[in-house]
């Protein structure tokens, strides 16, 4: 049976169910789903905070999560009955796993299979073209407080895929916060932004003594391709590679 009312709660869930051609059948999505423009107009179930009395309102046969971001409400949600599918997305193969299930439950198998060919030949021609030279770089969310991934993020893979190496990635996993010291001490000669201006870091007086500053290797990224989990975390991969090239050339 395929599902024909399918609840989203979380925006990377609501633009893979777009990119699979499920519009028509979404009937609710959170208030931070806003890509592409048209999630707006579809009933909200919550923000961050998800109503699990709004999600049962719109009668769904299938509510898609994701296991981090809605842990809080995911075994409320169960012991309502309601059939729940999620993933935790964080690495390539992963993701392509999420969209070939997602595709399964609502018969639209021929569209993910799709998606995800063309996904794996992009990231494989990343790979071939990726630096030798592998620059020592920090990914940051939060300038002030200083936030930083770790391993087991898509962000992380993107960096390593890249021919990069995330100099947080033997320190912790996810994402973090780290201290002014440590950033510092890790000598970053490439410091990627998905959220900060590289202004936060370049006019910071401390950062001044990093490889990165001075060879002026701060560079800002859209953080819905690289901090979402959907078909166009490509296009983040691609945008990384790019900055990897010119910190490793």
């Amino acid at each position: 049976m395929q599902a024909q009312r399918i609840v989203s709660l979380a925006p990377s869930i609501t633009e893979i169910l777009f990119a699979l051609g499920l519009e028509p059948r979404i009937v609710g999505v959170t208030e931070l789903c806003d890509y592409p423009p048209e999630a707006r107009r579809k009933p909200k179930v919550g923000d961050y905070q998800i109503s699990p009395e709004k999600v049962v309102a719109q009668k769904p046969d299938l509510v898609v999560a994701h296991d981090v971001l809605n842990a809080r409400v995911l075994p409320v949600l169960k012991r309502l009955g309601l059939q729940v599918l999620s993933a935790n997305p964080n690495e390539f193969r992963k993701l392509y796993a999420f969209l070939r299930s997602i595709g399964r439950a609502t018969g639209s198998e021929a569209a993910a299979t799709r998606i995800v060919r063309a996904m794996q030949a992009r990231v494989a021609r990343v790979q071939r073209t990726a630096t030798h030279r592998s620059p020592r770089t920090l990914f940051l969310i939060s300038a002030e407080p200083i936030w930083a991934s770790g391993r087991d993020t898509l962000a992380h893979e993107m960096i390593t895929l890249a021919g990069g190496q995330n100099l947080m990635a033997q320190a912790f996993s996810n994402y973090k916060a780290v201290s002014i010291e440590s950033a510092l001490g890790s000598a970053p000669e490439l410091i990627l932004l998905a959220g900060p201006t590289p202004e936060a870091i370049m006019n910071h007086s401390r950062w001044q003594r990093t490889p990165a500053v001075r060879h002026r290797h701060v560079y800002a990224l859209n953080p819905d391709l690289v901090l979402r989990e959907t078909p166009r975390s490509v296009d983040g991969l691609e945008q990384i590679a790019q900055c990897v090239r010119r910190a490793g050339g």
